[in-house]
């Protein structure tokens, strides 16, 4: 529930950004509250992320191994290229070898 939650907020918030901008014109675009919108959906995902990591079902665990070595790579490959789609490519391979091997 706290996923669905978390991507109503993001989707809330980055439309009426993006609705404000467009009824106000092409002149304001540049405030800052433009630039906000790149940070909603990182900040989402974190949340989301570190909420799957540690915890279960209301309980603080540790990460497991495969979790931790999968988001590891895939912060150096999108440190890295720059692009967040090879945090896919590289962290679920990963994680499924590492699941399988331990």
């Amino acid at each position: 529930m706290t996923a669905v939650i978390a991507f109503t907020l993001a989707a809330v918030v980055t439309f009426l950004l993006r609705s404000s901008m467009t009824l106000t014109g092409a002149a304001s675009a540049a405030t800052p509250p433009a630039s906000w919108i790149a940070l909603v959906s990182p900040a989402v995902l974190t949340a989301m992320l570190a909420s799957a990591l540690f915890v279960d079902h209301g309980v603080l665990v540790r990460p497991q191994f495969d979790e931790l070595l999968a988001i590891v790579a895939a912060l150096i490959g999108v440190r890295r290229t720059g692009n967040v789609s090879v945090a896919l490519v590289i962290g679920l391979p990963i994680f499924w070898l590492a699941g399988a091997l331990g």
